[in-house]
């Protein structure tokens, strides 16, 4: 399917969703931040009313995403027709803006991931620190690991 036009609608709603979706992004830093502060100071109910949050959030993205492929095939738009490509081809004197919108979604989103792999290895570092601690002073019983050479 070739489409030469969009309806005029379709540009307008293709910006909000872009809007919502960066206003998303700008709550997961958010989250983001203030995980890596709980994290350092170990605050358990903080890490786990912010990963209530986090997921919130990735649901409303969830939502816009699939609120966007509804918008793609409203319109006719192949699938394999990139956001990048959709803008250049029909945003016209206003793809300036909407690539720049897209860019930084997309930069913010790569960021935020990357925060967030850094975030879950200090948290697994906390966890192991926190339990050899408390194995080491005898509050928390040893894992019992299996040992292949003890049946040998």
């Amino acid at each position: 399917m070739v489409i030469t036009q969009l309806p005029p609608h379709t540009m307008s709603e293709l910006h909000t969703l872009l809007t919502k979706m960066d206003a998303c992004a700008r709550e997961l830093e958010v989250v983001t931040n203030a995980e890596h502060d709980a994290i350092r100071m170990l605050d358990g109910d903080q890490i786990m009313a912010l990963t209530d949050r986090r997921i919130t959030v990735h649901q409303c993205l969830a939502t816009l995403e699939q609120d966007g492929r509804t918008l793609r095939i409203r319109a006719g738009i192949p699938d394999d027709m990139t956001l990048e490509v959709l803008i250049d081809v029909f945003a016209g004197n206003q793809a300036g803006e909407f690539q720049a919108l897209r860019r930084n979604l997309y930069d913010r989103m790569i960021h935020i991931d990357q925060q967030s792999q850094e975030n879950s290895m200090r948290l697994r570092a906390a966890y192991n620190v926190s339990s050899t601690l408390l194995q080491h002073l005898g509050l928390v019983q040893q894992k019992q690991v299996y040992d292949r050479t003890a049946t040998r």
